[in-house]
C-alpha cells in the first residue's frame, strides 16, 4: 500500500481526567493547575460545583489562578475584576 495516513486520534483524547480529589478543594478557593501542556485553574463555587477552566482570562490573559477570587458561582479576574462562570463565559 503507498500513500499518506493520518492518526485518527490526537495526543489527549476526549474524557475524563482526574485532576484532585473532591475534599482537596473548598469552597471559594482557587488552584492553578498545568495538564497536557495548558495552564488551568480549578475552583469551588459558594453552590460547591468544582469547575476547571483555561487559566487565562481572555481580556489581557492575565492568570486567573493568581489573584483571582471566586465569587458567588464565577471567578473573578485580578486585573479588571471580569467574572467567568462555569462554563468558561464572561457573566
Amino acid at each position: 500500500m503507498t500513500g499518506t495516513y493520518r492518526y485518527p486520534f490526537t495526543s489527549t483524547p476526549d474524557g475524563w481526567y482526574h485532576v484532585a480529589a473532591s475534599e482537596e478543594v473548598e469552597a471559594g478557593q482557587v488552584r492553578s493547575l498545568r495538564f497536557f501542556g495548558r495552564d488551568l485553574v480549578l475552583f469551588r463555587t459558594e453552590s460547591g460545583e468544582a469547575i476547571v477552566l483555561d487559566a487565562h482570562c481572555p481580556h489581557l490573559g492575565a492568570h486567573l489562578g493568581h489573584g483571582g477570587q471566586v465569587v458567588g458561582e464565577s471567578i473573578r479576574c485580578p486585573f479588571h475584576a471580569w467574572r467567568f462562570g462555569s462554563d468558561g463565559r464572561c457573566v
